[in-house]
């Protein structure tokens, strides 16, 4: 079997979602041909970086705009019609790619790449199933296209309300979970072990697992003085994704420090290559470097065993062997989190899709909310010291967690390709 699987780089989820199903049907399917594109990066580059990186300014600079545009486009507007429009131009991009390949299935796992195939496929008269997994855990009429096949949603609460908000015939949508790496599923006990030793960390106290790279830099350091500032005997995993400027500002923040300089440059400048204009303008301007720059003072002397890093590969170890991950709701951090059954602290859900998953991830029982004002070592504390409601939050997790979600979504696509064959 063919599979042509779209994605983009607006937010690293999409990509995510695509390799796991990409390697899972790699090694189970020696047969099968795999391709992944990024929808939007092969029809412009131009347009790509304009909608990658005003993604990240909107929601990390304007958030309450982006929250609005979100809403906005999710029902018949100007703006949803001026993005189906500029879709329909840009489509015509990958025909090449299709015609090359002559796909079985198209599996489309971000929107816009849904909207563009949809679009090829009434245009050229394709006879290629598509299938549109829904990477966040509600819907959006973004995802919503008359030529998709079928849909593939987190839970089953998410296939209801895309059946109910957007008339969508319910035998079209299967809540098999969205892509994972099988290896967030199950952690041995001598595996466990293993990762405690290496760490050097003490499996009999709890541990709470901090990803923080999308944050800026005041706010982590903000978030994990109060995190710290109780007398609660716990251990901390910080991981920085690749934000350097986080790193260097923890590396001082665990040292001796007590006053230091940090820089926080805005992430979608930091998103920017090394030898981009824009970027270089940026960190090359007085007054910008003015805006960016920090005086960090430290405001408890408590401490916690911390173990710092910077990019991992192996985040779900870190996962295996946590309490709880204190991190914001995107679509595919929580999916691992769930399927590792690892309750949520969540900070800073942006207005839009990660309000929309907070809500979900707290109404089920499965996170709880942080916020600036909170007394958040309080309300850490109070989770971790309560084994009873961390029991029932891990088994929550479990609940809204399909297991062997790739595996479930390949047997879908074989079935689908061979009925639109005739088979």
């Amino acid at each position: 079997m063919k599979v042509l699987i779209l994605s983009a780089a607006t937010g690293g989820g999409h990509n995510r979602a695509s390799n796991a199903l990409s390697e899972y049907i790699r090694r189970n399917d020696p047969d099968a041909q795999v391709l992944i594109i990024d929808a939007i990066s092969e029809c412009s580059k131009l347009m790509n970086a304009t909608i990658t990186k005003g993604y990240h300014f909107l929601v990390t600079k304007t958030p309450n705009l982006f929250g609005k545009m979100y809403h906005v486009s999710d029902r018949e507007s100007v703006l949803s019609d001026m993005v189906e429009n500029i879709n329909g131009v840009l489509a015509k991009k990958i025909v090449p790619i299709i015609n090359e390949m002559q796909p079985d299935i198209i599996v489309s796992c971000h929107p816009f790449a849904g909207k563009m195939v949809s679009n090829l496929k009434k245009k050229y008269g394709y006879t290629f199933p598509i299938i549109s997994i829904i990477t966040d855990f509600m819907p959006h009429m973004a995802y919503v296209n008359d030529q998709v096949d079928a849909y593939i949603t987190a839970t089953n609460t998410t296939a209801d309300a895309l059946s109910i908000n957007y008339d969508i015939d319910r035998r079209k949508i299967h809540p098999l979970g969205m892509p994972v790496y099988e290896r967030f599923y199950a952690c041995s006990d001598e595996r466990r072990r293993e990762i405690f030793e290496a760490l050097e960390l003490d499996p009999e106290k709890p541990v709470v697992l901090m990803m923080a790279g999308s944050f800026g830099v005041t706010d982590v350091l903000d978030i994990y003085e109060k995190m710290v500032d109780t007398d609660f005997d716990y251990q901390i995993i910080v991981i920085t994704g690749r934000n350097k400027q986080l790193y260097e500002a923890f590396e001082k923040l665990l040292g001796s420090d007590e006053e230091f300089e940090t820089e926080d440059t805005p992430e979608f400048i930091r998103g920017l290559s090394d030898d981009n204009p824009v970027k270089l303008i940026y960190l090359n301007n007085e007054h910008f470097l003015e805006t960016i720059k920090r005086t960090f003072k430290r405001t408890t002397t408590r401490t916690k065993p911390t173990r710092l890093f910077y990019f991992v590969d192996n985040v779900e170890d870190y996962m295996h062997v946590s309490d709880l991950i204190v991190t914001k709701p995107g679509g595919l951090t929580t999916s691992e989190s769930l399927a590792a059954g690892l309750p949520m602290a969540i900070f800073k859900a942006f207005p839009g899709q990660e309000a929309q998953n907070a809500s979900f991830l707290t109404q089920n029982g499965i996170a709880v909310m942080l916020s600036p004002d909170d007394d958040i070592s309080g309300r850490i504390t109070s989770v971790l010291s309560d084994r009873k409601r961390l029991r029932a939050m891990h088994e929550a997790c479990a609940a809204q967690s399909p297991k062997d979600s790739c595996a479930k979504i390949y047997e879908l696509m074989q079935e689908i390709v061979k009925e639109s064959k005739g088979e």
